[in-house]
């Protein structure tokens, strides 16, 4: 949703999702944080700009990267720690009397498992770790994150006081309380003192997933592979060996292409709240022999982790409920900061030398995207999530949804003694953000520049060449190329149940994360739950139809695929107010009987897809949904240049199709004419066993149900 007021925000009210379009009425008054650590908001701005030095790990900061390559045992430990993330010893610009101290985060902290040096401090976000392509990765992931003691609330477990867990939606519930399963009105005077209406401080739930990673499941850090400092553990928790009380092992194959990707914590139902306090951090995978030659590297190679964030006048973090559901106490459709923080601080700046960088930039925010420009300096993308771009490609902007990762070439070289501003564009729905950081152009060259420039021709010297070009799925102009064989269409509704202020949820394909608590993927898939079954080697075609709601035209949902990656064919324009006609007027049509709560041709929210899951509709596609074709409107709209690559996380468009290629072998596995791999497994591991997910990559959404399992299949 955009915002209608620039001075308001909050979230529309008064709206029942497909009967009636919603209009956008705002109201800032209903914004609370836990109740459980009295809080100020501080505005953010009144915090100072480019006053704090931009963090950097690697060669041109004052923290190496944890080079993974040499320490192949490595252990990563969960802290709750207090870290300069402020303008320390700076005061407000806006006369509150705040004197801005230490802010207190959850972090990993990196040590080599053998010598139990530790390699990479405790730290939002996690120093980053690198390794080399096919070189395994043995991570023991350790939590000793502590709960919130009201006896000492500012003790250890503050930031379990500060950020407030939702008992309410269907979560990790290590206490097993069940309070996800029974709808409550918590907003009812007996149910104050409810035990399910309060927030939580039992032991902390933490898994670790790999984003990006091709990886088996054991290892991927699924919403159900939680473990907690005490012990309790998630239905998935998996670990080689004996780890201990509160850890797991797992082995990183690294077997894939160079690229960037990021770990950050995936517990289910508090992801959102765990990643907001400060569990995230890069992990690098190179191939010296493969990648580009002659990158910007060493001091001249950065990473940029943007997320943005609220702070309280004690320089703590500030995670308010925009605005309550009665069902979902301290759960928000979306969580917006009004700071940005690249690394961990607010508006920072970097002295720059007048050459080229090569910037690797992620958006780890919950909820916002970003459009993101350099001024007067000429950027070139190269890479996209965890891979290469088949050739530099100079862009304008480069725009960034949630999990989104953009690998960058940018020249300062013509800029000697100016100031770049990393400038957003996005509208924000809550706080408009314009400002990102400061390059300043004001350290003098150590040397000459012989890094590739993207700017000459093809073929020219000095053009940044690749040594081995990525396999295409696509011609980047929205067509299948012939050579590839597709052996399954799916046709999936990116939906939400609107009916605040009772409740809101959000669905794939109008089905909870537990798919047995949706009639009609029970009835078909009774066993499980799990509807999406693909084969190995398969290329299948997933068309992601967002019709989120009609009177809010402008919602998008990043949708994140775990160990398969993609490449974007097209979008394209649908005739939102047909489709959802003829959507509606197929429920009580399908395999499963109405809930009594629902009436025959109209929608029944979480009851999944109206008709069955498996018979191919007039499009040929699965997914129980009807046709899309009728509906179109215009023609496809080719993947933006900086989509071209192997991806894994794609934003879905309101109003909009999105038309993604998905193949279930490693991305480098080249495409020959007539040639299908479909029961092949090229992995280096058995990725049937287990399961994967799929999901909306706002993590709020993900939290409450806009996330499914599926399972790959010989």
């Amino acid at each position: 949703m955009r915002k209608i007021n620039a001075i308001t925000g909050g979230y529309p009210r008064l709206c029942r999702a497909f009967t009636v379009a919603c209009l956008s009425v705002w109201a800032v008054g209903n914004i609370q944080a836990s109740s459980l650590v009295p809080q100020t908001h501080l505005d953010g701005s009144c915090i100072p700009k480019f006053s704090v030095s931009l963090p950097v790990f690697g060669p041109a900061g004052s923290i190496p990267r944890v080079d993974a390559y040499t320490h192949r045992k490595l252990t990563v430990t969960m802290k709750e720690i207090d870290q300069t993330v402020l303008p320390k010893g700076l005061t407000d610009t806006c006369g509150k009397g705040v004197t801005f101290g230490k802010t207190r985060v959850w972090a990993y902290e990196t040590a080599d498992s053998a010598t139990n040096q530790v390699l990479g401090p405790a730290n939002w976000p996690a120093v980053t770790l690198e390794t080399r392509s096919k070189v395994a990765t043995q991570m023991t992931f350790v939590n000793q994150l502590p709960s919130f003691n009201a006896a000492s609330p500012y003790g250890p477990g503050l930031v379990q006081g500060l950020i407030a867990v939702d008992q309410t939606l269907h979560w990790a519930d290590p206490l097993q309380k069940m309070c996800g399963m029974t709808t409550r009105d918590c907003s009812l005077s007996e149910n104050t003192s409810n035990a399910c209406c309060l927030p939580y401080t039992g032991p902390v739930p933490t898994t670790v997933h790999l984003h990006g990673a091709v990886i088996p499941a054991r290892f991927d850090g699924g919403p159900d592979s939680w473990f907690t400092p005490d012990g309790k553990t998630g239905s998935s928790y998996n670990s080689l060996g004996k780890p201990g009380t509160g850890a797991a092992i797992y082995q990183y194959v690294n077997d894939q292409e160079a690229g960037t990707l990021w770990f950050h914590d995936h517990a289910l139902g508090v992801t959102r709240t765990n990643v907001v306090a400060g569990l995230a951090g890069f992990y690098f995978i190179r191939n010296p022999n493969l990648e580009p030659k002659k990158l910007p590297n060493g001091a001249y190679e950065l990473e940029m982790a943007i997320q943005d964030r609220q702070f309280d006048t004690n320089s703590q973090l500030y995670f308010p409920t925009e605005t309550t559901v009665k069902t979902h106490p301290y759960w928000s459709v979306m969580f917006e900061g009004d700071v940005p923080m690249v690394n961990g601080v607010p508006w920072p700046y970097l002295n720059v030398e007048p050459r080229r960088y090569r910037l690797r930039i992620l958006n780890g925010s919950n909820h916002r995207s970003y459009d993101l420009t350099f001024g007067r300096a000429a950027a070139y993308q190269i890479g996209a999530d965890e891979g290469y771009l088949g050739k530099p490609v100079k862009i304008s902007n480069v725009h960034l949804s949630p999990g989104e990762r953009a690998d960058l070439i940018v020249d300062f070289s013509k800029l000697a003694g100016q100031t770049v501003t990393l400038a957003n564009d996005e509208p924000g729905e809550m706080y408009q953000l314009p400002d990102i950081m400061q390059f300043r152009v004001n350290t003098a060259l150590k040397s000459g520049d012989t890094s590739c420039n993207p700017a000459k021709l093809p073929g020219t010297p000095g053009y940044c060449t690749w040594p081995v070009p990525a396999a295409r799925l696509t011609d980047d102009q929205g067509h299948v190329l012939p050579s590839v064989k597709i052996d399954k269409v799916r046709q999936f509704v990116i939906n939400e149940n609107f009916d605040y202020p009772n409740n809101i949820e959000e669905f794939v394909n109008n089905t909870k994360w537990d798919g047995l608590l949706s009639p009609s993927i029970a009835a078909e898939f009774p066993q499980d739950g799990v509807s999406e079954t693909p084969r190995v080697g398969a290329v299948e075609l997933w068309e992601i139809i967002n019709i989120y709601s009609p009177g809010v035209a402008a919602q998008t949902h990043p949708i994140h695929t775990h160990l398969a990656q993609f490449q974007v064919l097209n979008r394209q324009a649908i005739n939102l107010k047909g489709y959802l006609a003829a959507w509606n007027r197929a429920f009580g049509t399908g395999p499963a009987p109405l809930p009594s709560s629902c009436a025959l041709g109209k929608y029944c929210p979480g009851y999944g897809p109206p008709l069955a899951y498996n018979t191919p509709n007039a499009d040929g596609a699965v997914g129980g949904n009807p046709a899309l074709g009728p509906f179109l409107l215009g023609s496809p709209i080719p993947p933006d240049v900086g989509e071209t690559g192997w991806k894994d996380t794609a934003t879905a468009h309101a109003k909009q199709v999105l038309r993604v290629l998905v193949r279930w072998t490693p991305t480098d596995t080249p495409v020959v004419q007539g040639k299908s791999y479909i029961g092949s497994n090229l992995f280096p591991f058995d990725p049937t066993l287990g399961d994967y997910v799929w999901h909306c990559h706002i993590i709020d959404h993900e939290d409450n149900e806009m996330m499914r399992p599926y399972k790959v299949s010989n």
